[in-house]
């Protein structure tokens, strides 16, 4: 696995030749039982979800196509790995757990044997296209490690693109200016949404352009003048005000072609909770969490946000959402404060 990883398997050998594929750790403790067969499990994989079997003669299989936003269950048979064993009141003290990541994405690790293994074998998610890798590690509570690795380089596997899938997501950002370049916005206003936006006074009164903009790839959709770009390409934005539980999404219209992307822009004005005249009714305060600046002269709320197209999500990180700020003066929003 890549040298990001907590552990490296850099030297690890394979035992594709009888040599056994693991890590020695000083402390093992004497071997137990090794696990059941599984070919009953196997028998019983879930309709429709593709399986990787990870067999006792060191073979690796796949048994359909892998496919992004679905899922592929794991069959590991643990007579793989057998250093790391051992009992203690009749309980097994050792564990085999599975580790799997996409395209260098978030890892995720599921148990496949020993203590606290699953009745059946996992289910994994497949977030993303991509290279997938996998990998496997034995442990036990008296300081055992071993590992499958395929001589520490990992086991792949392709993960192809669902029907409809965007070939890319990208160059998100925001632009909040009081200047225009032709009829848009320039390029040297742009700023990386990772960095957030800010929407406040000198804003509302003074930008002419306040958007967000992020581009759009698939190959035979996006690269020419489409009429029909509307129907081959679900593009939405979610959104979430300090406060809220959930998410609540809307269309993004398309704004240009840039190259053979196309450009999508949500407009950030009409989002602003604030901007409004004094409120005198506390029934009239903003649906939204305010908070008071350090300096206590403004209000201020916030708003999560991520882009999906087809399904696809377009996130500053998995999982995580692009953020944004909203500002007005305080003294517009009395009753709104505690």
């Amino acid at each position: 696995m890549g040298s990001d990883s907590a552990v490296s398997y850099d030297g690890l050998p394979r035992a594709g030749t009888g040599l056994i594929a693991l890590m020695m750790v000083a402390g093992c403790a004497p071997g137990g039982d090794i696990g059941g067969d599984r070919t009953d499990a196997r028998a019983r994989a879930l309709d429709g979800v593709p399986t990787l079997t990870f067999a006792a003669d060191w073979s690796e299989t796949a048994s359909d196509e892998l496919i992004a936003g679905g899922a592929v269950q794991v069959v590991y048979d643990p007579a793989r790995l057998t250093t790391c064993r051992g009992t203690q009141g009749g309980i097994q003290q050792w564990s085999i757990t599975g580790h799997l990541r996409v395209d260098g994405g978030p890892i995720s690790s599921f148990s496949v044997a020993g203590l606290n293994a699953p009745a059946e074998p996992p289910v994994v998610e497949l977030p993303d296209s991509g290279q997938l890798e996998i990998w496997f590690q034995n442990n036990n509570v008296w300081g055992c490690n071993a590992y499958d690795s395929n001589w520490g380089k990992n086991y792949r596997f392709s993960v192809v693109a669902a029907p409809g899938e965007p070939g890319w997501l990208g160059n998100a950002a925001s632009v909040v200016s009081r200047w225009t370049c032709g009829t848009g916005p320039c390029d040297a206003d742009r700023r990386p949404l990772e960095d957030g936006f800010r929407f406040d006074t000198w804003a509302r009164q003074r930008a002419f352009v306040s958007a967000m903009y992020f581009d759009v790839w698939k190959e035979g959709v996006t690269d020419w003048d489409n009429p029909d770009l509307w129907k081959e390409l679900d593009v939405q934005v979610h959104t979430r005000f300090a406060g809220a539980a959930e998410f609540t999404s809307a269309y993004v219209d398309f704004d240009h072609r840039v190259g053979h992307d196309a450009r999508y822009a949500v407009p950030i004005r009409p989002m602003d909770p604030l901007g409004g005249s004094t409120i005198v009714d506390p029934a009239d305060c903003p649906e939204v969490e305010l908070t008071v600046t350090p300096d206590g002269q403004y209000v201020r709320t916030t708003v999560e946000m991520y882009f999906s197209v087809n399904g696809s999500e377009l996130r500053p990180s998995a999982g995580a959402a692009y953020t944004g700020v909203f500002e007005d003066y305080i003294g517009l929003y009395g009753p709104c404060l505690p």
